[in-house]
């Protein structure tokens, strides 16, 4: 196997196809890849993508930054004509008469200019939704991180309805699972320094917990105040329960860009915004 082969895997092992109409998937072990069900309101910045995409459609998450803005990660966006954007869920499926979730059709998104798939470099992008979201309980946005801290041994939270194992399906219910920052030093042993950048930033579960297909895009937060600090990227093309680490756009390396493209600035966990470019 090349080195380029491999990159092409390791960014499509967290993009997860799904069949039109968007059903879910029955699986034995529900939850993340060794997660646990998330609570209503508990992760209320968390967004579900279903993309259209020209062969079919698939699933990623993202991260409400403002009451327009969706971060996400610049492989879910490539090849992309449109997203529903579900806010405010925790199931997967929404039931019969519904669950109060809020769900937008946005075909509006920016992908980082120096995005590059074969070295998953710049891997992020933002999706502007068609009308201001109101925030309550259940929707709100994450802050967005200041400063440049490495986090190195911070533990996180990822989360999202991705695999629950290999040969599994997108989770029924969204799932987390803590992760601990590790140095990119470590993560390179595995991937390499042509993958693993100072834009990047790497976690391993201490308990076989992991991010898996279809959480591409979601976020990762620092456990102890929720600030976002990474979005799911890639991990190892042979598969997701081999307690390897998974690989995240580091957010700090990105605020600007951000800002830049959609006002909104970091720092405020209300995701404070000003004109949008």
């Amino acid at each position: 196997m090349t080195h380029n082969y491999r990159r092409f895997l390791v960014i499509a092992v967290l993009m997860l196809a799904i069949p039109a109409p968007v059903r879910s998937h029955p699986s034995e072990s529900p939850r993340i890849v060794a997660g646990k069900d998330a609570e209503l309101g508990q992760f209320p910045y968390q967004a579900m993508l279903r993309i259209q995409m020209e062969k079919g459609r698939a699933l990623c998450g993202g991260s409400l930054i403002s009451e327009e803005w969706v971060l996400t990660a610049g492989h879910c966006v490539e090849g992309a004509s449109s997203f529903e954007v579900h806010l405010g869920a925790v199931e997967f499926k929404e039931p019969e008469g519904g669950d109060g979730r809020t769900v937008l059709n946005s075909t509006e998104f920016i992908r980082h200019e120096e995005y590059r798939r074969e070295s998953v470099s710049n891997d992020i992008a933002v999706i502007k939704l068609p009308q201001r979201v109101p925030f309550s309980d259940r929707i709100r946005p994450v802050a967005l991180p200041t400063g440049h801290d490495d986090y190195n041994r911070r533990m996180a939270i990822a989360s999202g309805w991705g695999k629950t194992k290999d040969r599994g399906g997108a989770a029924q219910r969204l799932q987390y699972a803590p992760l601990k920052v590790i140095s990119n030093t470590e993560c390179m042993l595995l991937y390499g320094p042509g993958t693993i950048q100072p834009s990047t930033i790497c976690t391993r579960g201490e308990n076989r917990q992991s991010t898996c297909n279809g959480d591409s895009g979601g976020p990762l937060v620092l456990e102890d105040d929720r600030t976002l600090i990474g979005v799911v990227s890639f991990g190892s093309a042979i598969g997701c329960e081999r307690r390897l680490p998974v690989a995240f756009a580091r957010v700090t390396e990105f605020t600007e860009w951000i800002r830049n493209k959609t006002g909104v600035a970091a720092g405020s966990g209300e995701g404070t915004t000003t004109e949008s470019q």
